[in-house]
């Protein structure tokens, strides 16, 4: 059975129950369309974007700060879109290089490591250390910003999805006039 990697952050929002089942009577395409925009600014105008880089360490060459960002994702036959901040870590093969994809490390980082040993060439177990959980701060920099700014974030999530719904229902009254004039 596969297990589950990362964080599983949960929470109630009053209203926001109501603004799920109002998405719901939109056109699936247009409700995942407008309902990632959304979730998307919540996210980066609630703080946690900014938070999320200033909880993150630097590090030897700041890979890790860099390549914060928030993606969102449409799924237009259900009718949902969802958006993640976190790390942009991998590239595909036949991508040029992009120094924003290079935070690898950050399972590391957030969640630490046991110490660990390599064996040198004649045989003996030397210790390469371990990561403590949160890196040099001893701070998780997701949880961490996350814990910053939940208030901000729960209370501008109904609001900024309420802004969505509307220029959804915008958008679908214009499509709705274009037509019927063809």
């Amino acid at each position: 059975m596969a297990e589950t990697v990362g964080i599983r952050i949960t929470m109630n929002v009053p209203g926001l129950e109501k603004m799920r089942a109002a998405f719901a009577a939109l056109p699936n395409n247009l409700a995942a369309k407008h309902m990632a925009a959304g979730l998307k600014r919540a996210a980066e105008q609630g703080g946690t974007l900014a938070a999320l880089k200033a909880n993150t360490p630097k590090g030897p060459t700041g890979n890790l700060r860099r390549s914060i960002s928030v993606k969102t994702k449409k799924y237009p036959r259900t009718g949902v879109g969802i958006a993640i901040l976190g790390y942009k870590s991998g590239r595909k093969m036949n991508e040029p290089y992009d120094n924003t994809k290079l935070g690898y490390h950050q399972g590391l980082v957030e969640f630490g490591t046991k110490e660990r040993f390599r064996k040198t060439k004649n045989g003996r177990l030397v210790s390469t250390g371990k990561m403590p959980v949160g890196g040099r701060f001893g701070r998780p920099p997701v949880r961490s910003a996350w814990e910053q700014t939940r208030s901000n974030v729960e209370g501008m999530l109904v609001a900024e999805m309420e802004k969505a719904f509307n220029a959804a229902v915008k958008e679908l009254a214009f499509q709705t006039i274009a037509k019927g004039s063809l």
